[in-house]
């Protein structure tokens, strides 16, 4: 293996989260999304514009994507957010996996581990 293989396989692995290091981890996993992909940080950064709801007798429902573009859009947003949930340690999985956009899962996780010096103390 030459050594540019090397720095490939070794830029592939997604960065874990670790206690204490959630800035290092933010700045981390924004340089691999945006590596892999940089449509994947503009979803996450901007949300997913094609997602449109209704409210239906009282229900809000979700009108799924019709078009090429929406669709696209929304595959996106699915890698974005799976990215993220693969970037955590088991036991924080089952807390963010209930979360079905990038935009409020990023939110979510900042929530809990950035925050101020009394949330991350606990």
């Amino acid at each position: 293996m030459d050594q540019d293989s090397v720095h490939m396989v070794a830029a592939l692995k997604v960065p874990m989260l670790k206690p204490g290091e959630y800035e290092l981890w933010r700045m981390r996993m924004e340089q691999y999304i945006q590596m892999v992909d940089y449509a994947l940080w503009e979803v996450i950064k901007n949300g997913n514009t094609t997602a449109k709801t209704t409210l239906v007798e009282g229900v809000e429902k979700v009108i799924h994507p019709t078009t090429t573009k929406e669709k696209a859009q929304r595959r996106l947003d699915l890698k974005a957010r799976i990215t993220f949930l693969m970037g955590f340690p088991n036991e924080h999985q089952l807390k963010f996996n209930s979360i079905k956009d990038a935009k409020s899962l990023l939110q979510a996780i900042e929530k809990m581990f950035g925050g101020n010096a009394a949330t991350k103390k606990t």
